[in-house]
């Protein structure tokens, strides 16, 4: 249960870093520019330490596949899809599905 709750941790701040740092790139004024880069920031950070708690659990051949392909799939779909209506071309989706493989047989 614990090594879920880390995953899901890992998972949702990286996620909200990258949203946040694609957030700055589009911002004008510095002030708003550097609020979101700290934010991004900051949420790595986050997703840092939960990496870390999560390999207490998992060996870093499982883990680390696991928390990059999740967060690539995270990524698109929270903030690419939802956050910012992007529409994915079918060919993505079918890289999603592949990725999504991937860490499964990674996680054997």
């Amino acid at each position: 249960m614990r090594t879920l709750l880390f995953l899901a941790a890992n998972l949702g701040a990286n996620t909200g870093a990258h949203i946040c740092l694609k957030l700055s790139a589009g911002r004008k004024g510095v002030r708003s520019f550097l609020l979101w880069q700290a934010l991004g920031n900051l949420g790595g950070f986050m997703g840092v330490l939960a990496f870390t708690a999560l390999l207490r659990s998992l060996s870093l051949h499982v883990a680390y596949p696991l928390t990059e392909g999740l967060t690539a799939i995270g990524v698109q779909i929270v903030g690419g899809v939802i956050v910012f209506g992007e529409k994915i071309p079918a060919a993505a989706w079918a890289g999603t599905g592949l990725i999504l493989v991937g860490v499964a047989l990674f996680s054997l």
